[in-house]
């Protein structure tokens, strides 16, 4: 915005430079919120980084635990392999063998899946 609020205010005085004001607040705070959001659902996970999980122990006890990494040479789109695909594969499998999902975690404090 151009215009201060300090000039705004003494210029006209009134409430219509109260709400310009408010609107451009209230824009950058949508703006900030956006950006956590995307920050949130997109982590910066990158390559080359180790994935780790382990399933809960189940009936007999057991428990299996897995690790994966993923080392991409950059190359077109349409043949790039996320760390979430593999971590989604892994638990097709092991559910479909009676497994409980893997959570699995990397680099930053959240699970990929």
């Amino acid at each position: 915005m151009g215009v201060s609020r300090r000039a705004l205010l003494v210029s006209s005085g009134s409430a219509a430079a109260g709400a310009v004001l408010a609107s451009a607040g209230s824009a950058q705070a949508e703006e900030t919120e956006a950006a956590e959001q995307a920050d949130e659902s997109t982590p910066a996970w990158g390559y080359n980084v180790p994935f780790h999980g382990v399933t809960e122990p189940g009936p007999e006890d057991g428990y299996i635990s897995m690790s994966f990494t993923i080392d991409l040479m950059p190359g077109p789109p349409e043949k790039d392999v996320t760390a979430l695909e593999v971590a989604n594969a892994i638990n097709e499998l092991l559910t479909s063998r009676g497994w409980p999902a893997i959570r699995f975690y990397g680099n930053v404090p959240k699970a990929l899946n």
